[in-house]
């Protein structure tokens, strides 16, 4: 196959710009499905075949970064309520600082729940996501549940960003609607366990569908789900059109989510992440060598 392009806003010599454009040694090429393959000059005017969203499988290439910082717009979205979420207080994190104590940056999501954010290019640490909780987090006086917020979540980038983008939208959970999920799968929350929720995607970055995924330790009470329709699947055989899928009662530590195309039985890539107790870790999981 070809090398590898991205329509992603890299210029390097082997990849496709911002136009999807092949530049530098690749000019005249054309980019389909991220790679920089030659048109057909021998009288065919039907140009290159598109491989499909799936293309790259067994050829994905990792692009080196030509920049030393990225840019990065990481919108965040209520399950429940498809509104943005905007009251989160947001810190950057380096991999080795799992409980986050020395945080790179201290950020908040903008009024439309867009989380802007400069990163090292190559970046592949994480975000923790925490709720601002009302009066401290402590019920008023009469009411004996404690306030229903978004469930703090760490977000790993997938693979890492090398690149200025608009990032994978984060369906944040709020406590009642995770409690809902788990009771559509017959099951109940362990605060003890995690969660792991990821969106999987194509060769071109788009949401898959068709997709299945399995968690390389599960428990007693780990269960997995897929979202159909917007609503959690118990019994599902894979991905929806929204390429959603996840976890609950995830065994705590560092977890490896993988990704099979059902139609297939081709593997499309694999994604770590870690889990910590009542935290929901989120990823992408994206076509990887």
């Amino acid at each position: 196959m070809g090398v590898a392009c991205s329509l992603l806003l890299d210029t390097s010599k082997d990849q496709c710009t911002a136009t999807a454009q092949c530049v530098g040694a690749f000019a005249g090429m054309q980019c389909v499905n991220r790679v920089c393959v030659a048109v057909d000059s021998g009288g065919n005017d039907a140009g290159p075949v598109d491989a499909g969203p799936w293309g790259c499988l067994g050829d994905v290439v990792v692009s080196t970064p030509t920049t030393t910082n990225v840019n990065v717009i990481v919108p965040l979205v209520d399950l429940s309520t498809q509104k943005p979420v905007t009251q989160v207080d947001v810190r950057v994190c380096a991999k080795i600082d799992v409980n986050c104590t020395s945080p790179l940056a201290v950020t908040q999501p903008d009024v439309s729940g867009l989380l802007h954010l400069t990163l090292a290019a190559g970046f592949d640490g994480f975000v923790l996501i925490t709720p601002m909780v009302p009066d401290g987090g402590f019920p008023d006086a009469g009411d004996g549940a404690p306030p229903d917020v978004v469930v703090p979540s760490i977000v790993f980038f997938n693979p890492p960003i090398e690149h200025d983008l608009v990032y994978t939208t984060i369906v944040l959970v709020k406590s009642s609607a995770l409690v809902e999920i788990a009771a559509v799968e017959k099951t109940s929350i362990d605060p003890s366990l995690g969660a792991v929720f990821m969106e999987t995607v194509d060769c071109n970055a788009n949401p898959a569908a068709g997709v299945s995924v399995t968690l390389d330790s599960t428990g007693s009470t780990t269960q997995g789900f897929y979202f159909s329709g917007g609503l959690p699947v118990l019994n599902g055989s894979g991905t929806d059109v929204s390429g959603y899928a996840g976890f609950v009662n995830a065994p705590l530590g560092t977890r490896t989510v993988k990704g099979t195309l059902n139609a297939t039985q081709q593997y499309i890539g694999t994604a770590t992440v870690f889990t910590r107790p009542s935290m929901i870790s989120y990823t992408t999981l994206a076509p990887s060598p």
